[in-house]
């Protein structure tokens, strides 16, 4: 039996301000899901998460509940346990873990705007277990995830490049629907438009894997 589309939705979710002892403030991460939502097609439901809402049980429901995700906070990878790896919320840290064990039903695409989501064990790099990977294995079929630690001001710059490129043939709504195997060429493209913006590292920072 072929499986029923689902009508395309995406959440923005974003925790700029973790909490004293689990790092610093993010100022950029609250324009930069404010810019994501203002890209994403109208004919998407669209629900951002931030601020106190933006706590691990309500992270992990936006997950279950939507096919897309933009992700921006600190990300943190524990190279000795690794399902321990963690995105860091308002009051607990979603883990790698709990993504896992989760039914996520409808994903289909994950941008990862934090720190160190693609990062492997140095010991097993053929053995890849990180952020990236975990969503991929909970159903996404398309992931972006970060190598090393991101400036979410400068960062900002290639997602708004990569979503314009991502979505430019669904400016004029004419009902062509959203593909998440668009996005390593969305990201490429990306990249090199803003060479003149963002330095080299930041621009090398992101990955692709998946469609």
């Amino acid at each position: 039996m072929m499986k029923k589309r689902v009508t395309p939705s995406f959440t923005t979710i974003g925790q700029g301000q973790p909490g004293a002892g689990k790092g610093k403030a993010l100022l950029a991460v609250d324009s930069e899901l404010e810019l994501v939502h203002k890209l994403v097609p109208a004919t998407a439901k669209r629900i951002t998460i931030s601020g106190d809402t933006a706590t691990r049980a309500g992270a992990l429901q936006a997950l279950e509940e939507n096919t897309w995700v933009h992700l921006a906070c600190h990300g943190k990878q524990d190279p000795t346990q690794p399902y321990d790896s963690h995105f860091v919320m308002k009051d607990e840290h979603l883990t790698l873990l709990d993504i896992m064990e989760r039914d996520i039903p409808h994903a289909e695409f994950a941008f990862l705007s934090a720190c160190h989501t693609a990062v492997g064990d140095e010991k097993t790099p053929d053995e890849v277990i990180h952020l990236a990977a975990g969503l991929q294995f909970s159903g996404f079929k398309s992931v972006i995830g970060t190598l090393w630690e991101v400036n979410d001001a400068v960062a900002k710059h290639v997602v708004e490049a990569f979503y314009k490129y991502m979505f430019m043939d669904l400016k004029d709504g004419k009902g062509v629907v959203m593909d998440c195997s668009r996005a390593a060429w969305a990201l490429n493209c990306a990249t090199h438009a803003v060479k003149t913006k963002v330095p080299l590292e930041q621009r090398m920072v992101f990955i692709h894997i998946g469609v």
